[in-house]
């Protein structure tokens, strides 16, 4: 999660990885693109990670690594029987997913805002994409599975939760053979995706692979960032401090560190967070935009626009970036505004449902109970997801009793 604000109003953006998402367009630097260069005080790690900042976070009990992967009986069980006999590798993935996803009479349903271990995962049925995808991974593991976690490359997309603005990342598995025989595949992919949305397999977004040591480390960031957006701030930093120590190359903690550091008043400690951020990931623009409301702050307003204007350019062809410019709208009461950017974004991306309902809920603020219906039914239609067009339903149906 990495937490961004804006110029001219409280914006407060984080990065995590909670949302499969429905992207279209891709954004990136382009070749005519000057990457702002901004001066750096070269602070150690030691010197960043400023503890006294705050003193609480040293009494505060956080979930032990140990336990995000582990496992139970139940899910032995679970594995050993359901898997272990199935010979090959990617049946057994296939097998692995189904069962998942179908294990019960209430499916795996899809939750943003649940960060949880594997256990808690398999035992509540509720988790975002992240804790899903570690469940699996931890079930694979029991399976004889030889797997890899994967990071996909999508476009910038934000989800608001409060007062605060989630941008969502995607991590999934890849399947790559058994660990512990010599199973050959003779004909046909051996590797095997385990993703929890279907779309995301069907497009070809870039997609690397990453450690298990940087999932740790977004698992804790993801609680970090939790618990900044419930101003727990000693538990906050606690968490960023605990995801900076397993993997010290995670851009996205570095942003979210900052911004702690930002409303806290460490404006040099922000600095420095937000540039650590940039350094290992030049493409975290929420880090850029972070930076560059500092240093407008600051003074330094040349710097500052130049950032500004890279980071839009960037940013233009990006539907959920107008529909994250319609959210904080509709949040400051700027209604014609909110639909003005609700319209652009669904313009560019016409089946995501979210955009369809910004419309419907901005409408029905204006009284306009008619577009709001026609809308919400817009939402419902090109939502992907059973779960989600149920809520739509719902909240149709205590539309018509108005």
């Amino acid at each position: 999660m990495l937490i961004e604000g804006g110029s001219d109003m409280v914006n407060r953006y984080i990065d995590c990885l909670v949302r499969t998402t429905f992207i279209l367009l891709l954004t990136g630097l382009s070749a005519c693109t000057v990457v702002p260069e901004v001066e750096s005080n070269r602070m150690p790690t030691s010197l960043l990670i400023h503890e006294s900042s705050f003193p609480k976070h040293k009494s505060l009990q956080l979930v032990n690594e140990q336990d995000i992967f582990a496992l139970n009986k139940e899910m032995r069980d679970f594995v050993h029987f359901n898997l272990l006999r199935i010979e090959d590798p990617k049946k057994r993935a296939e097998v692995l997913l189904e069962k998942l996803l179908n294990r019960s009479e209430s499916m795996m349903v899809y939750n943003q805002g649940a960060n949880l271990t594997a256990q808690q995962t398999f035992e509540q049925r509720a988790a975002n994409c992240l804790s899903l995808t570690i469940l699996a991974y931890a079930l694979a593991q029991e399976a004889n599975l030889k797997i890899n976690f994967q990071e996909v490359k999508i476009p910038e997309y934000w989800v608001r939760q409060g007062d605060y603005n989630m941008l969502s990342r995607h991590v999934n598995l890849v399947v790559v053979g058994d660990s512990k025989t010599q199973f050959q595949t003779i004909w046909g992919n051996r590797e095997t995706t385990i993703d929890f949305d279907p779309y995301i397999v069907k497009k070809h977004f870039t997609r690397e692979v990453i450690s298990k040591q940087r999932v740790t480390s977004m698992f804790y960031n993801n609680l970090g960032a939790t618990a900044l957006t419930q101003a727990d701030f000693p538990l906050a930093y606690a968490y960023f401090k605990k995801a900076i120590q397993i993997d010290p190359e995670y851009s996205a903690v570095w942003g979210n560190l900052g911004f702690l550091y930002k409303i806290h008043q460490y404006e040099n400690l922000a600095r420095e967070s937000y540039l650590r951020a940039i350094k290992f990931d030049a493409g975290n623009y929420n880090a850029w935009n972070n930076l560059a409301i500092l240093l407008k702050d600051q003074g330094e307003l040349k710097k500052s626009e130049e950032i500004s204007e890279f980071i839009a350019n960037i940013r233009a062809s990006n539907p959920y970036y107008y529909a994250v410019l319609a959210d904080e709208a509709y949040h400051q009461g700027n209604y014609q505004e909110a639909i003005s950017q609700y319209n652009k974004a669904s313009k560019m991306q016409p089946n995501e449902d979210q955009f369809y309902f910004g419309l419907a809920k901005t409408y029905m603020k204006l009284g306009d109970y008619e577009l709001g219906e026609k809308y919400l039914n817009k939402a419902k239609e090109v939502a992907d997801f059973p779960d989600v067009q149920q809520r739509y339903a719902q909240k149709l149906r205590l539309l018509s009793k108005i």
